[in-house]
């Protein structure tokens, strides 16, 4: 089997999958749908580490942002502050989206629908941004592909993190 992201989530909502490191919003989506074969049987937890290690959350988020040239800053500003405010952030996450204020993450209600929603700000404590490189969408295949052998292979994973840290480099160097 070989999913993307968003299929690779669909797979676990239908059960398919007992386990999965993927974006919160797929294990909150869920304990939403009234339908989901494993609604109420799934939570979340921090990505296992080695020894000596840290787990580690990807932390990306979509942004609001003002043009420099924008000619309706003072109302853009507004809507901003408005769509971000603690009543929208809550109603987007009843909505289907992923919430970012602490009072989302920690709303009785909401956790009370997704019993881990508050467990989203244990997640940010070791969260990392992905490197501002032009060339990250080469460097998430390499590191993609290595995964997929990791999983579909017997190849030591040492020798795969060997083999793609030097594609990684030779790229660096082009």
């Amino acid at each position: 089997m070989h999913y993307e992201s968003v299929a690779a989530g669909q797979a676990f909502a239908r059960g398919e999958a007992a386990l999965m490191v993927n974006w919160f919003g797929f294990a909150a989506v869920c304990d939403v749908d009234a339908d989901c074969p494993v609604r109420g049987r799934v939570d979340i937890a921090r990505i296992p580490h080695g020894a000596g290690g840290q787990s580690a959350s990807l932390n990306v988020y979509w942004l609001y942002a003002i043009g420099a040239g924008s000619r309706h800053k003072a109302v853009a500003y507004a809507f901003i502050r408005y769509a971000t405010s603690a009543a929208n952030d809550k109603l987007l996450t009843l909505e289907g989206g992923i919430g970012c204020r602490l009072s989302t993450w920690h709303d009785a209600e909401l956790n009370a629908l997704v019993p881990y929603y508050h467990k989203l700000e244990m997640l940010h404590q070791q969260a990392q941004s992905l490197p501002p490189k032009a060339n990250w969408a080469q460097l998430a295949a390499i590191i993609d592909e290595a995964v997929l052998q990791a999983i579909t292979t017997g190849i030591p994973v040492a020798e795969l993190l060997a083999a793609g840290q030097q594609q990684i480099n030779a790229l660096d160097h082009v």
